[in-house]
């Protein structure tokens, strides 16, 4: 869908895509609606006719109008209590759905796209604007028909009971009008305010219940807490100028109503003192009037409903424009030895001018233990992400056994490489689970064999669940060390023919490193392993080092080479004992 069409074309579109999808059972409650409004429009009559039989003093008719009065009240109300069951059934299951192909397309987003919002906006319009849209769109159809009937029925009614008195309406009908008409534009800008402002709030909650230790450990708490009441205050000011906006339109309906209302009952005892009008006859008109008013107040407050809707369906548009990794998902037959070749790449961020990435050449042929080393900002991360297409490059071209990345899909390029980046993600699920995250095949003593081989075996036997021990949200029970681990168990579960690795070792200490680069080694000899580091204790295994600078690669070789004759690799690990492994996690950048 264009984010550039009319709202009523982009209306049209949602309506077409996700509430005519339950036309069947809409059909079922217009069917019921119809039936009730028809049959509830009697009741007014029927009182009516109450009110003149006990004035006239006939019983018997009397009788029978309160016996018919009954089971028609009581039919309606039978109707009514199903067609909101069905309703809200309908509401659910429509909004659900399109909740889920929203939530479908985030995380299919392309990264940069992804990059634009922040996580508060994309759950307001997944929570909030789907659910006031379909909700929109299921009472729009059910009301429509309300007030079709309503206006209809009341009409007849009103017209056969007394013409002279329905001349009120050609004062309600305009005045009500021009009060809508005003006061829909105050509502569209108060509805872009309120959904600006949840897109804030909810990323601030994120943030802030994302990095609780770090508030802590700097004593921000009285920081925090002041910025929430802020948010607070924010609120308020919208809830109350909400309110006052409500307050001045009720009133302007309230004061159309009453005059109309007056108008009627003077012009009705005039009527009555004539002989022309009976009091039954008078209260009928007065409820027929009323539902009258009542449908054509239901028609204007549903074009102020839509200025709300039409800012919730201009945000999930926006959303549903962006560019999406939906393609192909044939998986890409994989070679024995693969060959990745990357010619005259060049990258950069939107909110960058200069490239990240500069007329970049690398070819890899044979399986090895590969590292890549730079300073901070060098590009290093940037280009992983360009191997496992989470960006595109702008100039050249990445390939994989001379097939260009421009025509595989996303699924087939992650099939054939394994990504373990900087910040480890876990699901607050199990460690088993976690881990088959990989493969959901995985068998159990695969998994056990190969935490054996990185040292977590023993630390997850002794936990009280074992392999089946829930380690919380993003992994909170385990150290940043274990998480390494256990990330790296998962990745190479995976068993694919390149792995990139992005400071894996960075939080382990020298007999943890020493074992994993061991396990790197091993596993070289049968894929390509392309490993990100700091750490010169990491890297001298290395078949071969890239260096990074200034956007591409300067120089490459074995350790004792580059330790040699490159000035940049010097300057990065000066002061290193290279010959023995360093205390800890020592770095030289980000």
């Amino acid at each position: 869908m264009d984010i550039n069409k009319t709202d009523k074309e982009k209306l049209k579109w949602f309506f077409k895509r996700y509430i005519y999808t339950g036309k069947k059972y809409l059909v079922l409650i217009i069917v019921l609606i119809f039936i009730g409004s028809l049959v509830a429009n009697i009741s007014p009559y029927l009182y009516g006719k109450m009110l003149d039989s006990i004035t006239l003093g006939d019983m018997d008719l009397l009788f029978k109008i309160i016996i018919l009065y009954f089971f028609i009240t009581l039919f309606t109300n039978l109707l009514s209590i199903l067609e909101g069951y069905i309703g809200q059934v309908v509401n659910f299951k429509l909004s659900k759905n399109a909740q889920i192909e929203l939530f479908d397309k985030m995380i299919r987003m392309r990264t940069l796209a992804y990059n634009k919002y922040e996580t508060g906006e994309f759950i307001s319009r997944l929570n909030g604007d789907t659910d006031s849209i379909v909700s929109f769109g299921i009472n729009f159809i059910t009301s429509i028909l309300h007030i079709i009937v309503n206006i209809a029925v009341s009409l007849y009614f009103v017209i056969t009971i007394s013409i002279r008195l329905s001349s009120v309406a050609i004062f309600y009908i305009p005045a009500t009008f021009l009060v809508t008409y005003i006061a829909r534009k105050y509502f569209k800008e108060l509805a872009e305010r309120g959904k600006k402002f949840s897109d804030e709030y909810f990323s601030f909650q994120n943030e802030i219940f994302s990095n609780n230790t770090g508030i802590k450990s700097f004593r921000l708490e009285d920081k925090i807490n002041n910025k929430y009441k802020s948010y607070i205050n924010k609120e308020f000011k919208l809830l109350r100028r909400s309110i006052h906006l409500g307050n001045i339109i009720q009133l302007a309906h309230s004061l159309i109503t009453v005059i109309s209302s007056l108008y009627v009952i003077y012009l009705s005892a005039l009527l009555i003192k004539d002989g022309i009008l009976t009091i039954g006859l008078m209260v009928s008109f007065n409820t027929y009037i009323n539902k009258l008013f009542s449908a054509i107040s239901q028609v204007f407050n549903i074009n102020i409903s839509l200025q709300e809707v039409a800012v919730s369906l201009n945000r999930i548009i926006e959303v549903m424009s962006e560019d999406s990794e939906v393609g192909n998902k044939a998986i890409y037959e994989k070679e024995e030895k693969p060959v990745l070749e990357c010619v005259d790449i060049a990258f950069t961020y939107d909110h960058e001018k200069e490239n990240v990435l500069n007329n970049m050449d690398i070819s890899i042929d044979r399986f090895g233990l590969y590292s890549i080393v730079g300073s901070n900002g060098c590009g290093k991360s940037t280009f992983a992400k360009l191997l496992i297409r989470l960006y595109d490059v702008e100039k050249g071209s990445i390939c994989i056994n001379e097939k260009n990345y421009s025509e595989l899909p996303y699924d087939s390029i992650r099939s054939y490489i394994t990504y373990v980046q900087k910040e480890e993600f876990f699901f607050n699920d199990t460690i088993i689970n976690n881990i088959r995250l990989a493969d959901e095949s995985l068998k159990e003593e695969d998994i056990k064999d190969m935490c054996k081989k990185v040292g977590l075996d023993e630390f997850i036997k002794a936990l009280p669940e074992g392999y089946r021990t829930i380690i919380g949200e993003g992994g909170s029970t385990l150290s940043s060390g274990q998480k390494q681990k256990l990330s790296i168990v998962r990745a190479l579960l995976r068993d694919t023919p390149i792995y990139i690795f992005d400071e894996i070792t960075a939080n382990l200490d020298g007999k943890a490193e020493k074992d994993i680069i061991r396990i790197m080694k091993e596993y070289s000899k049968k894929s390509i392993i392309l490993l990100i580091s700091h750490k010169i204790s990491s890297i001298m295994e290395s078949d071969k080092i890239f260096v990074f600078g200034d956007g591409k690669i300067i120089d490459s070789g074995e350790h004792d080479y580059l330790s040699e004759n490159n000035h940049i690799y010097q300057e990065l690990f000066e002061n290193r004992n290279v010959n023995m492994p360093l205390k800890g996690a020592e770095e030289i950048g980000g």
